[in-house]
């Protein structure tokens, strides 16, 4: 009896320390939310607008599928969902007016042929759903018409007037119905002066292999000519020529966090945000 108490002592406490572990959400800038685990319900609070019992679920694609690991919410068969996950407070206490702060993430529509998924992003200063429909800071589109049928697609918005307060985020997935699900990926917040653009789907594209830490970079308005990676911060990490329309970059000797990547397209400049992890 005294050995299976100790036991049971034991197991309790390595649960609670790895319960805590678990529960390590970043609230300060850069934020980075990869979704590599289940972080609902630890850092992120879900609720079922529509009350069918469906709602934002943390989901593992097989490899063959691409191994992504997202958050997902469900309209087919006839939902017709209103579901909301909404963060934990984000610290921007520490800004000041002018500085400049962006909220950046992936989006898609699982299936090809059934991507018509409409979605609202929203921050406000409070974490009711209240809150963010008075929010001015708010962006609502389908997944569809900015190139995410099948693809993830990065997206932004400037949330730079929230510098000085507690910031809360939310994703609603809404007003659609018998389509398959939306996938949100890769959300991060940053603060700098290194823009990035938001490509057609259409004409270029980029993929981050954790596996293989390799960076893929496709273009279908030209070649790619020249990059230049760099941190946050906006130090320098790496820069190589191109010459392809199709490149892969071993990252195999970065750490693990966000970066901006500018390069050249034929003759315009561009740059995109990517997560290593």
């Amino acid at each position: 009896m005294i050995m299976k108490k100790i036991t049971f002592t034991l197991v309790f406490i390595i649960s609670c320390y790895t319960l805590n572990l678990s529960a390590q959400c970043d609230n300060t800038l850069p934020v980075l939310e990869t979704f590599d685990t289940n972080v609902i319900n630890v850092c992120w609070d879900v609720e079922d607008q529509d009350g069918d019992n469906y709602n934002w679920t943390w989901w593992e694609f097989s490899s063959y599928y691409g191994g992504y690991k997202v958050i997902a919410s469900y309209s087919l068969s006839g939902l017709t969902p209103d579901n909301w996950i909404i963060s934990h407070a984000i610290d921007l206490t520490s800004f000041n007016a002018g500085d400049n702060i962006t909220l950046s993430w992936k989006v898609r529509g699982e299936l090809s042929y059934a991507a018509h998924e409409y979605y609202s992003v929203y921050a406000s200063t409070g974490n009711q759903t209240s809150d963010f429909l008075s929010s001015p800071i708010k962006r609502s589109e389908y997944t569809d018409e900015v190139g995410g049928s099948g693809v993830f697609v990065s997206r932004s918005i400037d949330i730079s007037s929230l510098a000085g307060s507690t910031a809360y985020i939310a994703f609603r997935h809404h007003n659609t119905s018998n389509q398959s699900a939306i996938n949100i990926d890769e959300m991060s917040i940053t603060t700098g002066t290194l823009g990035i653009d938001e490509f057609d789907a259409n004409s270029f594209s980029h993929y981050y292999n954790r596996e293989r830490d390799v960076l893929t970079l496709k273009s279908t308005d030209g070649h790619i000519h020249n990059i230049e990676i760099f941190n946050v911060l906006g130090k320098k990490i790496l820069s190589k020529k191109l010459s392809n329309s199709k490149e892969t970059l071993n990252l195999s000797t970065l750490k693990d966090g966000i970066y901006i990547a500018h390069m050249k397209i034929e003759e315009k400049s561009h740059a995109i945000k990517f997560i290593k992890h």
